[in-house]
């Protein structure tokens, strides 16, 4: 009695089994473009944000590393489903505090 193995040495590369990637999602109305930026990321820029002005160096905050996973992980998800390859942690960031500020008032 053999057991029933696969052989060791296959013909297709196991990349090639991979599911294809899924189509663009495109939004229905179009959304407003933004202004250029001399930024590291070029899609962080505001509507009210000067086009001069660049992202800084460092946040000088703290991040428990469970969010730092989570926000690299939806970075990792978001360009894959895009295919939009200037998404970043500090795209991500800057939009996040922007919104939050904006919904405060501040």
């Amino acid at each position: 009695m053999t057991a029933q193995r696969q052989p060791a040495i296959r013909k297709t590369h196991p990349a090639e089994e991979l599911p294809e990637r899924p189509t663009r999602i495109e939004q229905s109305t179009p959304a407003p473009t933004p202004a250029p930026a001399r930024s590291v990321t070029p899609s962080v820029t505001g509507s009210d944000t000067d086009p001069a002005e660049g992202l800084s160096a460092t946040h000088n905050t703290r991040i428990r590393p469970s969010i730092k996973a989570r926000l690299r992980r939806g970075v990792d998800k978001l360009r894959y489903e895009t295919g939009d390859r200037t998404i970043s942690e500090a795209s991500i960031t800057d939009k996040a505090l922007q919104e939050y500020l904006d919904k405060h008032g501040l």
